[in-house]
């Protein structure tokens, strides 16, 4: 996703650094979730959004998009996005997601942790709209383009991940190459795009991907959309190696 999605709906003349973020990170989860709906994968498990929205920072380059975030912290649960969270329990309370199945998980050193599952609430009357706006529903009346885009990317993201057999997204995201990478330990930051100097270097993910091209008849090109769902099986192949 976009660092800056729906920028017309941003008033920076009046709004912080801070409250913008917020705005950033609601849409994000919107569009997160939106994707995941039209992927039939949700009501989605909070600890699988996560890794759903980690894998779509990671392999947005593949379609030519900045990642939201560049970097993210190694836990051995998995990925884990405090601001996201965060934003996710807002937007239930706003009444444009639901929640299902609460109950709280240990996570080792790390304390107990709200585990749910979320959908979002077609019930709310201001949903459709917000999603029209953020390019969930068409490019013609979305505030910014770009987001449109961001949403095709997440889309097609979601329908590759769904086709893992006995699909786990949070199983998947901590086989990832960049996250599995062996030299970074857990509790330690995994940088893929956010201070590196070199990101294609340090997006090991990145580098899997551009290696599918040595598989292709030359003279053949693989489209983005192809490169996810082909990545998305070699994350199935490695969840059930051994």
């Amino acid at each position: 996703m976009t660092k800056h999605p729906s920028k017309n709906l941003e008033n920076q003349a009046s709004l912080p650094e801070s409250a913008l973020q917020i705005l950033r990170q609601r849409a994000r989860v919107l569009q997160l979730v939106d994707a995941a709906e039209r992927a039939g994968i949700t009501p989605i498990r909070s600890r699988k959004l996560h890794a759903f929205a980690y894998l779509a920072d990671v392999l947005s380059p593949v379609w030519n998009l900045p990642s939201f975030d560049g970097k993210i912290l190694k836990l051995e649960g998995g990925p884990h996005y405090p601001d996201l969270q965060r934003e996710m329990d807002r937007l239930v309370i706003l009444g444009l997601l639901q929640i299902t199945e609460m109950k709280y998980i240990e996570r080792d050193n790390y304390g107990a942790r709200l585990d749910a599952s979320y959908a979002l609430n077609f019930e709310s009357p201001e949903l459709s709209s917000i999603l029209e706006a953020l390019g969930a529903r068409s490019v013609e009346n979305a505030f910014d383009a770009r987001d449109a885009r961001v949403h095709l990317f997440l889309v097609d993201l979601a329908g590759a991940l769904a086709t893992v057999k006995d699909a786990d997204l949070d199983e998947a995201a901590t086989v990832d190459a960049t996250y599995a990478d062996a030299r970074i330990d857990y509790s330690n930051i995994v940088d893929f795009g956010e201070w590196t100097e070199n990101s294609h270097e340090d997006n090991l993910s990145l580098r899997t991907v551009d290696n599918f091209r040595r598989f292709v008849p030359q003279g053949f090109d693989i489209s983005g959309g192809q490169k996810l769902y082909m990545y998305a099986s070699l994350l199935g192949r490695r969840m059930h190696a051994g």
